[in-house]
C-alpha cells in the first residue's frame, strides 16, 4: 500500500482499538512546520485552510514534507466543497477533516466526495496521491477504505443530529470545534457551562454508540488530560501559532523575573 495511505490506515486502526492519538493544527504555511511537528512525534497534523492563508500549492508542499515523518497529515478545507476536497485528495491528503457538517445527509455527502464510484462521486485523477501515475492503480484500489474522514461538529444543528452523523459508514471520528460550538450554543467561550458540557457529552455518547473516535480541539493541557481520562482519542492538543506564542512568552517571562 502507498506509504501515506498506509499511515492513515494504521491511524484508523489505532483509533478503532481505543488508542489516544494526538494532533496539532497548522495555520502557518511553511512545510518546515510539518517537519518540526511531525518529527516531534505527533500522530497526526491538520493543515488548516479554513482560517489561514494557506494555498493549494502550499498544502501540497506541506503534504510532501509530511512523508518523511511518522505523522498523518490531513487537510481541512474552507467549506464542504466536493471539488475542493477532490483537489486536496488528489494532491495527497490521506483524508479530510471538514468544517460545519450539520446532519447525516451532509456527512454522507462528505464520505461520497472522498470515495470513488460506486461508493461515492469522486472524479479520477490522483496525480500526486498516485505517485504521478506510477502507483495509480494501487491508489484507486485502496483509497476508499484507507482515507480518514472526520466532520467538525461545531453547531447546535450538528449536536441535534449527532446520532445521524456518526452512524454514517465511512465517518471515522468526530472533531468537536469548541469555539464555533460555544457561539452556536449562545455561550461564547463558556466551556464549563452545563449547556456546553451536555453537548460535548452527547457527541461522546454518539461516538461510542457507533464505534467512532471522539475528538476535537482541546482548550488547555488540563482539558486535554480530562479528555484522555474520558477515553477521547482524536485530540487536537495544540497549534503551531499557539506553540510559538506560548514558547516565546515563556522565554521572556523567565528572563524578566
Amino acid at each position: 500500500m502507498l506509504p501515506e495511505l498506509e499511515k492513515a490506515r494504521k491511524l484508523k486502526e489505532r483509533l478503532k482499538a481505543g488508542e489516544t492519538c494526538f494532533g496539532a493544527q497548522l495555520a502557518l504555511s511553511d512545510p518546515a512546520v510539518v517537519e518540526i511537528f511531525g518529527n516531534a512525534g505527533f500522530d497526526w497534523l491538520l493543515i488548516d485552510t479554513e482560517h489561514s492563508g494557506t494555498s493549494l500549492p502550499q498544502v501540497r508542499a506541506m503534504l510532501q514534507a509530511g512523508v518523511g515523518t511518522g505523522a498523518v497529515v490531513l487537510a481541512r478545507p474552507l467549506v464542504f466543497d466536493a471539488d475542493e476536497i477532490r483537489r486536496f485528495l488528489d494532491n495527497g491528503s490521506p483524508g479530510l477533516i471538514c468544517p460545519f457538517i450539520n446532519n447525516g445527509e451532509e456527512a454522507k455527502r462528505l464520505v461520497e466526495a472522498c470515495r470513488y464510484p460506486p461508493a461515492g462521486i469522486r472524479g479520477w485523477g490522483p496525480r500526486r496521491a498516485g505517485m504521478y501515475f506510477h502507483d495509480v492503480d494501487e491508489y484507486f484500489e485502496t483509497a476508499n477504505e484507507s482515507l480518514l474522514i472526520s466532520p467538525i461538529i461545531e453547531s447546535q444543528d450538528a449536536i441535534d443530529n449527532i446520532d445521524d452523523i456518526m452512524s454514517v459508514d465511512g465517518i471515522d471520528a468526530a472533531a468537536l470545534g469548541p469555539m464555533d460550538l460555544s457561539i452556536s450554543l449562545g455561550i461564547y467561550m463558556k466551556y464549563d457551562d452545563p449547556k456546553y458540557v451536555a453537548a460535548e457529552q452527547k457527541v461522546r455518547e454518539a461516538c461510542r454508540k457507533h464505534g467512532k473516535a471522539m475528538g476535537g480541539g482541546c482548550l488547555s493541557m488540563d482539558h486535554a488530560a480530562a479528555c484522555v481520562e474520558k477515553g477521547d482519542q482524536f485530540l487536537l492538543v495544540t497549534g503551531d501559532d499557539a506553540t510559538l506564542i506560548g514558547g516565546s512568552r515563556s522565554v521572556l517571562e523567565s528572563l524578566k523575573k
